[in-house]
């Protein structure tokens, strides 16, 4: 199919608002610019008139706008996909450039840099000799980046609460954190704390506070010099036991059978410490919170 001298940008914000200064440098530029509007599907029209490049523009990257990358880039490989995004990490960045985005754009956009690169993509995929042929992507164990799960459609300004909250729970994890210090902190009572914790993340405050403490666990365990009773004083357990316990019911192994686990080679791994674990409370003790994980892990991302 012929390339079409055009940019699409997919919008994939969760609020109504669009930071366009960008889009009109594009314009004075002067490429011609279509939009995609959120819930509508581009594969159709990126298939049937390939544009120079795809801008997918994010405020916030939640779990649905980061699939829709990845499907759109596997469907349509021919077309370079540029991610634009005003919420930023370095695991997000990390995993977009695994993705195979051809870059990754924080706003305000630098739009020097940005007319540079589609001005280069341009020169490459205009002259006469229409698409590069489709190429199969290869196969990545990519994990979606944990914030991206903490996003809540329409959160209006509520989300800078969420990230000034999860910010102090991972600077104090190593203590005791009551979820009234926490309120305090968003100046919200405790009661509206822990309604706006669960809108936004689906879980509660204590069920998100022990993930993010039996996930650092599993990085510390990765560290042979740390013994299991630092690894967990450090996440802020202050009973060996109590941690064992409840690190075994999230991962199904005890600590020290963990840690021996990633020394065996495994063709599939079932835990994989440098990419956060996806988070299933375990609503009681009875619950075999391992194998409803298990298969979890081994579908990737595509869940």
């Amino acid at each position: 199919m012929q390339v079409q001298d055009y940019v699409l940008i997919v919008l994939r914000n969760l609020q109504e608002s669009l930071d366009s200064d960008y889009v009109e440098v594009l314009k004075r530029q002067g490429y011609p610019v279509e939009f995609v509007q959120p819930g509508e599907d581009p594969i159709p029209r990126m298939q049937h008139r390939p544009p120079v490049v795809c801008c997918l523009h994010f405020d916030y990257p939640d779990w649905q706008g980061l699939t829709d990358l990845r499907r759109i880039k596997q469907e349509v490989t021919s077309v370079p996909l540029l991610m634009i995004t005003q919420a930023h990490s370095e695991r997000l960045a990390v995993w977009a450039f695994r993705a195979r985005v051809w870059d990754y754009f924080v706003q305000p956009v630098d739009t020097s840099r940005l007319l540079e690169v589609i001005a280069s993509l341009r020169s490459v995929r205009i002259p006469g000799a229409g698409a590069p042929a489709p190429r199969r992507m290869p196969a990545i164990d990519n994990a979606m980046p944990p914030e991206a799960r903490l996003r809540c459609q329409r959160s209006g300004g509520q989300q800078p609460l969420l990230d000034r909250a999860l910010a102090y729970i991972d600077q104090n994890l190593h203590r005791k954190i009551a979820q009234a210090e926490v309120a305090e902190l968003c100046e919200l009572n405790t009661f509206q704390f822990s309604r706006l914790f669960k809108k936004l993340t689906g879980v509660t405050f204590q069920e998100y506070l022990q993930h993010r403490r039996i996930a650092e666990a599993m990085r510390l365990l990765a560290n042979p010099k740390a013994s299991v009773t630092d690894v967990c004083f450090t996440v802020g357990f202050r009973d060996l036991s109590y941690f064992t316990r409840i690190f075994q019911r999230y991962v199904g192994l005890p600590p020290s059978r963990y840690r021996l686990s990633l020394d065996k080679p495994r063709e599939t791994p079932l835990f994989r410490h440098d990419e956060p674990f996806d988070f299933v409370p375990p609503s009681t003790p009875k619950v075999d919170t391992a194998a409803l994980m298990r298969p979890l892990w081994a579908a990737g991302p595509e869940r």
